[in-house]
This record gives structure tokens, C-alpha cells and sequence, in this order.
């Protein structure tokens, strides 16, 4: 008997493409997979575009934020900002609040009405930091003004950013009065 006419060779059906498992593993990457790279790469965009989570000491601002701030109206050109720190994901519009040599700035497009609010030292008649530790929730800054109106705004506590940001504010309302 030769090669060719081997019986188990005779009777096999002709080959008609992919098998079964093939397919399945085409559709595991397509569900499985492909989302989770999708999810990646969204994290890694709003890694690089986006503010970090922490609050960033004066010197440490990135440029683009400070012209954000100058574009918005919400930074002045002789100011310096000491403490910033920005609640959003990507674009800081979203949220950001500084406190600068001058005054307190809260800018949120969310907000309603204006979205810039200018706070000088002078208007704060009292102020509170509710500290909350946690990675997930930012810790949140409670001003009172001399005209009765409460404003609040969040401050991660990363590295005790929240702590050193009421701590300034605290500073400047002291010799505000001086």
C-alpha cells in the first residue's frame, strides 16, 4: 500500500477553513480583550493631559494651567499662585481652585451662573477644612464670608495638600487684618 492511498487519508473530510475553537478565541479577544486595551489607553490619555491628583505647591503648576487660569480671567499678571489644585479629569475648566499671594479663586464650568469666584483675603471671616483621608474623596475647604455667604470647594489630601492649602489661606486672612 502507498502514501496516497492510505485509508484514513481516503475517507477525511476536505478542510473547509477555521475550526470551531479558532473562532472562539476570535470572539473571547474581541469581548475580553479589546475593551481592556481601549480602557488602557484612555487611562493613559488622561494621564498625560490631564492634572494630577494631588495639589501642586506654586513652582510646581504646569504652564498650561497657568495660561488656562490667565485665559479664563481667573489669574492676574502680577499674582502668584502658592497652592493649586484641579477636581477634573482632563481639562482643568472643569474645576481648579488656587489660593495666590492675593486671594482665594474658585473657577468651575459646572458651576451656576459665573463660573469664576474671586475671594479676597479681606472678605473671609472664618474658614474650616473637613479632611477626609481617603484616595477616592477630596477633602473639602469652607469659607465664611463677612457678607454671610458660604463657599466651599474640594482639595485632595495627597500628601497633606489640603492641609498645607487651608494652612495659607489661614496665613494670609491673618495679616489681612494687619
Amino acid at each position: 500500500m502507498d502514501q496516497m492511498s492510505h485509508p484514513s487519508f481516503e475517507n477525511a473530510p476536505p478542510r473547509r477553513g477555521m475550526p470551531w475553537w479558532g473562532w472562539l478565541i476570535i470572539v473571547l479577544m474581541a469581548v475580553v480583550v479589546l475593551p481592556c486595551v481601549g480602557c488602557i489607553g484612555w487611562v493613559a490619555y488622561i494621564g498625560t493631559v490631564g492634572p494630577e491628583t494631588s495639589v501642586y505647591t506654586g513652582n510646581e503648576v504646569p504652564a498650561k494651567f497657568i495660561d488656562t487660569a490667565r485665559d479664563v480671567g481667573a489669574l492676574e499678571p502680577d499674582e502668584t499662585i502658592l497652592y493649586f489644585y484641579s477636581d477634573a479629569m482632563s481639562d482643568i475648566r472643569n474645576g481648579f481652585y488656587f489660593v495666590s499671594d492675593q486671594r482665594v479663586v474658585i473657577y468651575s464650568e459646572y458651576a451656576n451662573g459665573d463660573p469664576l469666584t474671586v475671594i479676597e483675603f479681606d472678605q473671609i471671616e472664618g474658614l474650616n477644612l473637613a479632611r477626609d483621608t481617603s484616595f477616592l474623596i477630596d477633602s473639602q475647604i469652607y469659607l465664611d464670608l463677612k457678607d454671610g455667604t458660604p463657599v466651599s470647594f474640594p482639595v485632595s489630601s495627597e500628601h497633606d495638600g489640603d492641609e498645607q492649602f487651608f494652612e495659607m489661606i489661614r496665613e494670609k486672612i491673618g495679616r489681612s487684618g494687619e
